[in-house]
C-alpha cells in the first residue's frame, strides 16, 4: 500500500469532482423545492361544510408552481453541469434515460442562460445578471454564502443606489398578486 487512504483508492480522481458552488446551488434548489411541496397543505380544503376555497387554492397553486420551477432549475442546471462542465463525461445516455429523455434531446433540457449562469457561478468574477436569468428559482439572497467572489459581486452591487436585489420568480409572482388582490380588493 502506498500510504492512499481507502478513500482515495475506492474513489479514483479520474472520475471528477464536483465544485462546492455548484453542489450548493443543487442544494439550495433542492430545498426551496421541499420547502415548496411541503407547503402544498391540502388540509385547508378538507372538510364536508361548504367554504369559500379561493384563498388556499392560490396558496396550493403558488406552491405547486414554486415546486415545479425549483426542481426545473435544479434538471437544467444539473444537465448543464453534466455535460458541459464535469471532466470526465458522465454517461449522458443513462443520465438522460433516467429523465424519461433520450441523449439527443438531453442538450435541450437546458438553456444557454442555464451554461451563462454555471460559468459565472465558478468565474472568479461572477455576473449577477447571468444568475438572476440563468437560476430563476433563486433570488438575490439566495446566492449569499456560496463562494466569496459572489459575497464580493453583491456587496458591490448592494453599493449601488440604482441597484434593486430579485426575489425568486415565484416569490414576485405572489408579490404581483397580492398587489393586484390589495388593488381590486379581492379575497
Amino acid at each position: 500500500m502506498d500510504g492512499a487512504s481507502g478513500a482515495e483508492q475506492a474513489f479514483p480522481s479520474a472520475w471528477g469532482v464536483v465544485p462546492e458552488p455548484v453542489r450548493s446551488v443543487l442544494q439550495r434548489l433542492q430545498e426551496r423545492a421541499a420547502a415548496a411541496v411541503e407547503s402544498m397543505d391540502t388540509a385547508k380544503i378538507g372538510g364536508a361544510a361548504p367554504r369559500n376555497h379561493d384563498a388556499s387554492f392560490l396558496e396550493m397553486s403558488a406552491a405547486s408552481e414554486a415546486a415545479d420551477r425549483a426542481t426545473r432549475d435544479y434538471r437544467s442546471l444539473f444537465n448543464a453541469y453534466t455535460h458541459k462542465f464535469h471532466q470526465p463525461k458522465p454517461p449522458i445516455g443513462e443520465l438522460a434515460a433516467a429523465q424519461g429523455a433520450i441523449t439527443q434531446s438531453f442538450a435541450k433540457r437546458y438553456t444557454p442562460k442555464t451554461v451563462a449562469a454555471l460559468e459565472s457561478l465558478l468565474s472568479p468574477e461572477p455576473d449577477l445578471d447571468a444568475l438572476k436569468y440563468g437560476i430563476r428559482a433563486l433570488g438575490f439572497e439566495d446566492l449569499r454564502g456560496i463562494t466569496e467572489a459572489l459575497d464580493r459581486a453583491m456587496t458591490a452591487a448592494e453599493a449601488d443606489p440604482k441597484f434593486r436585489p430579485w426575489l425568486a420568480s415565484t416569490e414576485k409572482a405572489r408579490a404581483t398578486s397580492r398587489a393586484i388582490q390589495h388593488e381590486t380588493g379581492a379575497l
